[in-house]
């Protein structure tokens, strides 16, 4: 096993420092290193008037979140599989030539992957904290329970993740079910008040009953108990059902492409190109891949800010604008998706050039996105009683959610997830995602007190949110116009 991991390993490497240079993708530990340590040396500037126990609760719930959105290797494994006779051959495919199992296989793709994510993010996140910590004089004891709480939530999300994308490979019915039993958990959490976050992420039932808190260590030990027994639970759950068939995946479809042309002149947007593009989605699952990577997160962020509102009482200042804001930024995650649902290489066979593939696909995202988006902007806005900041709302999440696509697409191309491991890129994402975000944020704030400033603000970013996503529609063809597709 040790073998198979170490050549995983060296695969995932290989993949990624293709789209940058060895010392670049190498240099990303620093980087992270650097930005948690800035982070934890200013927090308390930072923070302002958020209590610790609201910070470390969004703290939890992202990390679940982002276990859960690296964790679906039902899916992964399967588009790896698929792309066994192209240019590249993944080491998951092996099992179809020499004498080892899938089960085996997808074993090591899990362990490469908390390797990999340790190793790249995770561990110098710590050492950045930890460094931070003795700065300021915050208790290393409490940083070090704290890390080890969002790592384990980390890698029970990956499991959990794993197994829902395993229930996929098996039976959509089974998926759909497993979804939807986290999806009512979410809701009762939100609406019902008659359980707690921890409910869903048990590693924030540890940390609450462990320092920097009062601790519980009874309590505490029984919550970090079961997340490990969930996360091994789930990852041997996944690991028995996992089935491949020999013969490979075989989908039957209608024909579709002359429908899509017919459907996508209607509205007089560009059908070739388009019309292709959307035969993909549908032949590669993508929309249910949506569903568990775009609308799952959002549900459990509605249901999170509206709790944080009304379950707990706790006037942050969570409202349909700062909603909106942040549904804008995790269009991010659809569209790495959407990068990833085939090979490109073929495309070198035609007269396409990179800059119209890529804007082909904006406009897919759009239109598979901007209903969905709109509609859990409108449903936040009743659940807080905040009808009449819905027309902000709605602006704010047009505004951010074009800025950030064209922004992604213009930094990234085609291969949006190898090159976020670009430094680089990485560094110009944060900065150029980092700003509106902190200023929406903030001005969002101001609405409650019904501040003109603060509405006038909020239009003034959107204002220059756009001007800049002119700037980035433009620089796709500058940038990309020499790029190949191999």
């Amino acid at each position: 096993m040790v073998s198979l991991l170490e050549l995983m390993l060296r695969e995932e490497y290989r993949m990624h420092a293709k789209y940058s240079s060895r010392q670049m993708f190498l240099s990303l530990p620093l980087y992270i290193f650097i930005f948690s340590a800035l982070f934890t040396y200013g927090m308390d500037t930072l923070m302002g008037n958020t209590r610790l126990v609201d910070l470390l609760t969004l703290a939890y719930a992202g990390v679940f979140v982002y276990g859960v959105s690296v964790g679906a290797f039902g899916f992964l494994g399967r588009t790896y599989l698929e792309r066994r006779y192209g240019k590249e051959n993944f080491l998951v495919s092996m099992p179809f030539l020499l004498p080892v199992t899938f089960r085996r296989m997808f074993l090591g793709m899990y362990l490469r992957d908390v390797i990999f994510y340790a190793a790249l993010i995770l561990i110098p996140a710590l050492g950045g904290v930890v460094l931070g910590a003795v700065l300021v004089s915050y208790s290393l004891i409490s940083v070090s329970l704290v890390f080890l709480g969002l790592i384990l939530t980390f890698l029970y999300g990956m499991s959990l993740s794993f197994f829902i994308s395993v229930l996929y490979t098996i039976d959509r019915r089974l998926f759909l079910l497993a979804a939807g039993v986290l999806m009512v958990l979410m809701a009762g959490y939100g609406l019902t008040h008659s359980y707690g976050l921890e409910m869903i992420v048990p590693g924030l039932g540890y940390q609450l009953r462990s320092l920097p808190f009062p601790p519980v260590w009874g309590e505490a030990a029984g919550y970090l108990l079961i997340t490990i027994l969930l996360a091994i639970g789930f990852l041997m759950m996944a690991l028995v059902l996992v089935r491949v068939d020999q013969r490979g995946t075989v989908n039957k479809h209608k024909e579709m492409y002359v429908e899509h042309m017919r459907w996508l002149s209607i509205f007089h947007l560009p059908p070739t190109l388009l019309a292709k593009e959307f035969v993909d989605i549908r032949r590669s699952g993508l929309i249910t891949k949506m569903f568990f990577a775009y609308i799952v997160p959002l549900v459990f962020l509605s249901f999170t800010t509206w709790y944080i509102n009304h379950g707990l009482n706790i006037p942050v200042g969570f409202n349909a604008v700062f909603y909106g804001a942040m549904v804008g930024f995790f269009g991010v995650l659809m569209y790495t998706w959407m990068t990833n649902t085939d090979l490109n290489d073929y495309y070198e066979t035609l007269p396409v050039r990179v800059p119209q593939i890529i804007r082909t696909k904006l406009m897919a995202f759009f239109i598979l996105t901007t209903g969905v988006s709109t509609l859990f902007v409108i449903a936040i806005s009743l659940l807080n009683g905040e009808v009449q900041l819905l027309w902000l709302a709605l602006v704010v999440l047009y505004c951010t959610s074009i800025y950030m696509i064209l922004a992604t697409a213009y930094l990234t191309g085609l291969n949006a997830n190898s090159f976020f491991l670009n430094p680089t890129v990485l560094t110009k994402f944060t900065v150029i995602s980092l700003l509106p975000d902190i200023l929406l944020t903030i001005l969002s704030f101001g609405l409650r007190s019904g501040e003109w400033w603060a509405m006038a603000g909020i239009l003034g970013v959107c204002g220059v949110l756009l001007l800049l996503s002119l700037y980035f529609f433009r620089g796709i063809e500058r940038k990309w116009v020499k790029a190949t597709f191999t």
